[in-house]
This record gives structure tokens, sequence and C-alpha cells, in this order.
């Protein structure tokens, strides 16, 4: 990088912020000095990085009277994975890096997954619309699309695989202005440069019969038949349920502390449960990974995080809601910006019409916190767009914080100046859609860091022992299944119709989970119009009775408690 590059920055940035000193750290920028507003220090980075002068942007600049808050770690401190030794330690039991460990369970390896939380994808891989995206909207220059493009070839495979449901209803653009259709040539030559196969255009009529609830000033539209649709949780699960199965290990509530350095070298890694040893870092730590990456003197990025909001609809709006992911050009409800989609309305693997996301910028790493004025503004935003959405349907609202780069493009790499960690980081959307391909480069880099070649797992196996859920089962087999245990004939949700062997068959899955918030995670327990109102109590006496924990001690999540007073045993099927 030429002193000039960082010279002409200054100038450009000191036209508007006074105090702010741009220097290098090697090919590198740095930004350090102090502002008022949140959004400035975003927009110095932001304009950083556009320069395209530098590998990468760190943005040290302090909000002023802002104390970052510390991460949240769990309460647990002992020394129970004190001094394990292992081929590769991974930070993050995100869709990254259970896809990772599961890349890593089809080899000879010693790998670990370490999570901060007591179950898995609980932070950006849980709270998002579960698209499988096709690309229109990327550069097919960027990482984002390269991975993307991958794994689209095996996304519906894997899922089947592993029996976590995929649909293809694809994505749909609606276009509300005649002269739009000039866009129609270039929409056409970059769809082929991005390699998607199943472009549709459809005329007024055409539109209307598929998608008869979406926007009357609707001209045409074009539908790319691939994109798809999975339960991104459930994904994140079941990768790592099978690693395990594989021989790969899950360490819950586990936190990584501290990194031990020897020169440019890894030697170990402190958490709350004692100290590991690894021979190769993967850092998939999300909103988190560049502070990891700093751990390790591996800085070369900055995570800027950007928060998003979403309703939840009951199931019955999928009467008069959309059959695809739909957004509208022209619209308050596409307006996008090069770092933001714009969002739609999605109709979600079970059937529950999902609207958002906002797109904001923040502070927060860990801010999931949700406000009627958010909730207002992903309804009016997408209105325009499907005149029948009614605010009450909403049975339930989700914040999540992507973990944005400046550059906003993946970070899948080995480390630039440490020699044994690999980064798969600044992952956001199209994160969920670009992980199984994600994992097998990082195990590539793997072997590079290494010096090796991987041998295969001979034993490697895609089977889960995961059975259908009961209510997607005809009479006959639900009835087999009742006749063995009684318990599947006991129904605790009447909405989500799951029964208690249900629960109890989650309670004894690989990664074990005793919590109320994991078991609706895993069977869908309480995701419906009562919210848990009815089920709840059901499953906090199953936790209590199959892992024999008192019911004042059964967790709802994380660290919090369930406050529980006098539960009387009521109907049964309730």
């Amino acid at each position: 990088m030429e002193n000039k590059d960082i010279i002409r920055l200054q100038k450009k940035i000191s036209k508007l912020y006074k105090n702010i000193k741009v220097s290098s750290k090697e090919d590198c920028v740095v930004l350090k000095g102090e502002l008022d507003n949140w959004s400035d220090i975003v927009n110095i980075g932001l304009m950083a990085a556009s320069t395209k002068k530098f590998y990468g942007v760190i943005n040290e600049i302090k909000l002023k009277g802002y104390k970052e808050a510390p991460m949240r770690i769990s309460d647990i401190k002992d020394n129970e994975y004190d001094g394990i030794e292992c081929d590769v330690l991974i930070v993050g039991g995100g869709i990254i890096g259970s896809a990772i460990l599961h890349e890593f369970s089809k080899y000879n390896v010693n790998a670990i997954l370490i999570e901060k939380e007591n179950d898995l994808a609980l932070q950006a891989s849980s709270r998002n619309d579960g698209c499988i995206h096709v690309g229109i909207d990327l550069s097919n220059k960027s990482k984002k699309w390269y991975y993307l493009n991958r794994s689209l070839e095996i996304y519906e495979k894997l899922a089947n695989d592993l029996k976590i449901n995929y649909r293809k209803d694809g994505q749909t653009i609606v276009f509300t202005k005649n002269f739009q259709r000039l866009l129609l040539p270039f929409l056409k030559i970059k769809a082929k440069e991005n390699n998607i196969k199943e472009v549709h255009v459809l005329n007024k009529k055409e539109l209307e019969k598929l998608e008869p609830n979406t926007t009357p000033y609707a001209k045409f539209a074009v539908k790319f038949g691939n994109g798809a649709v999975i339960c991104p949780y459930n994904m994140t699960i079941a990768l790592a349920e099978n690693a395990v199965l594989n021989g790969g290990k899950v360490f819950l509530e586990t936190s990584l502390l501290d990194i031990n350095m020897e020169g440019d070298v890894i030697k170990s890694v402190v958490t709350n449960r004692g100290t590991i040893y690894p021979k190769v870092l993967i850092n998939a730590a999300g909103v988190f990974s560049d502070k990891i990456a700093k751990m390790a003197n591996d800085q070369f990025f900055t995570i800027h995080p950007r928060k998003g909001t979403n309703a939840i609809l009951d199931k019955k709006a999928k009467r008069y809601l959309s059959n695809s992911s739909i957004a509208v050009l022209g619209s308050s409800a596409n307006h996008k910006t090069s770092h933001s989609k714009g969002g739609g309305v999605v109709p979600t693997i079970d059937y529950n019409p999902l609207v958002g996301p906002t797109a904001h910028e923040t502070p927060f790493r860990e801010d999931f916190t949700t406000d009627i004025q958010a909730i207002n503004e992903v309804m009016s935003k997408h209105v325009s767009s499907m005149p029948k959405l009614s605010k009450n349907d909403i049975i339930t609202y989700f914040s999540g914080i992507r973990a944005a780069t400046y550059e906003e493009d993946f970070i899948v790499q080995k480390g630039k100046w440490t020699k044994n960690i690999v980064h798969a980081a600044g992952i956001q959307s199209p994160g969920i859609t670009a992980a199984p391909a994600i994992a097998e480069d990082i195990v590539k880099f793997t072997q590079e860091v290494l010096n090796t070649k991987f041998t295969k797992n001979p034993k490697f196996s895609y089977k889960r022992g995961i059975k259908n859920p009961l209510r997607e089962l005809d009479n006959e087999t639900r009835n087999k299944y009742i006749l063995e245990n009684p318990d599947y004939g006991q129904i605790i949700c009447r909405c989500e119709e799951i029964s208690k062997g249900e629960v109890i068959d989650a309670l004894n899955r690989p990664i074990p989970v005793n919590t109320i918030s994991g078991i609706k995670r895993r069977v869908r327990a309480g995701m419906g119009r009562c919210q848990g109102s009815f089920c709840e109590p059901q499953v906090l006496k199953i936790i209590s009775e199959n892992k024999g924990i008192s019911l004042e001690n059964v967790k709802k999540k994380g660290n919090g408690k369930v406050l529980v007073g006098d539960i009387k045993d009521g109907d049964s099927n309730g």
C-alpha cells in the first residue's frame, strides 16, 4: 500500500470529521479517534473500504460516552476441558461453525466446536428468514456470490441427507412500472453471469395466478425458481448433531476468553472451562470474530453490527399472503442500499409468513430487543407489496445482529499474520445459503496450514436417527408409533401437534438440550398461535422428569431461570 493512499483518505475524511487519524498497518488502514454519532463511525469505515486500496479496514474510532457491554457468557467456571488437545478448535456454534465441524467429521480429524451459549444457533443463525438465496443481487466477483453459487449445487441433497425440510418456492421480484421492462435484458444478462438457471418472466395475468395477493399495481414479475427456504436453526443443529455422530465434539457454555501466543503461532486457548490446545483455530465467531482475530494478533477487519427485526405471522395468514419469497421493485418494500437487500415477505418452511427485516447500524453486538417502532416499520414497509398484511396476524417477532465487515463481503481465508488461524468471518446474508461451500474451503485451508492431507473417515454417515414429525405422517404410520410408545399419542402442543414422545426424543438427541427454548427449536412446541401458553408448563414438567432437574431449576433459555409457582397436573393434552 502506498503512503499516498493514506494521505488521500486522511484529506477526504478530514473534510467531514476533524479529529480522525488515518494510519496504516502494513497494507491495512487503521482509523482512530472519537465521535458523537455511531452512524458517522460506520460511514468512515465504509468510506475507507470503498476506496478499494486497502487489504482491510481496522476501525478503532470510539463512540463518545459509550462503554461496550461485555460478551455474555455462561456462569459455569470449571476445568472440565482443561488440557485437552485437538487438531482443530472451531469457535462459534452458528450455521457456519456447525457446517465446518460437519465437514471435518468426514475426515479422520480430532475437531472440537466451542459455543458460549447453552445451545447452538442462538444468535444470527436463528434470527433470519431461512431463505436459500439465488444471488441475483450479488456481484459475481464477490466471495458472497462465489460461496452461494457453489452451495446451491449441493444444498438440496445435503438437506435431504440430514432430513431437513427444503422447499423450492422460488423468489419473485414484482415490477410496478411499465418502463421497468427496459431492465429485463440487463436482469437476464445478470442472471446468466451469476449462473442462475431458473429465470421466468411473468406477465400480469401469470403473476396474478401465482401471487394473487401482491400489489394491484404490479405490471409484470421475474421469478427465480431455484430460490428455497429451510429452517436455519434446525439445519444448524442437524449439521452439528450429525458431526457428533461421526466423531466431532461440541462443548456448549464454553467461551473463548483469551489466546496464548508464541510469536505468530497460537499455542492455547483459554476458556471458562479450562485451557485447550489446538493445532489450528477456526474463527467462526460471528459478531465477535474481529475480537477473536485481535486476540490472535491477526485483526485485519472490523465487524460493525447491523440489527434487523422480523415479524412472524400466524399460519392462517398463508391463505392470503405470498406463495414465494416476494419483493416489489419501486416500492418502500424494496427500498435497499448497497448494504441491505431491502427485505420481503417469505413463506417460511413451516408456512408461517415472515415479514422483514429492517436494517439499522448499531454499536451493540448482542442487542436482540424489539420495540413497537421496529414492528411498525416492518409492517408499513411491506404493506405496499402485500396490501392484506395485518398486524393482527403477528404471533411473535424477533431481532438479530448481522456480522458485517466494512468491505461488505465474507472473509474466508487463512490468517494474515498468524500462522495457525483460519477465518470464516463477516458472514451475513447469504451466509445460511453459503455455509456448505464455506465449510469445504475451511477444511482445505486447514490442510494447507498443517501441510497435510486428511484421510477420509470410513465410518462417516448422514444417518441421524431422527423421526419425521408426527404431524407430517399418515394416520397408519402415526398409529404404529403410538402403539409402540403411547407417549406419541399424548399431544402436549395443540397448535403444532407435538407429542410428549417427540419432546422426550429431543431431550435425548446427540447434542443434549434441557431448556424450554431448546425444545421449542427442535420440535416447535410453543411456536404456534398461543406461543407456549398451554404447552410450556407441560414441556417444563417433561424436562424436569426426564433430566432429573427440579422445576425451579429448569431454564427457559441461556442463564435465565423459569419462575415456577404451584404447577398443577392439568389436561394431558394441554
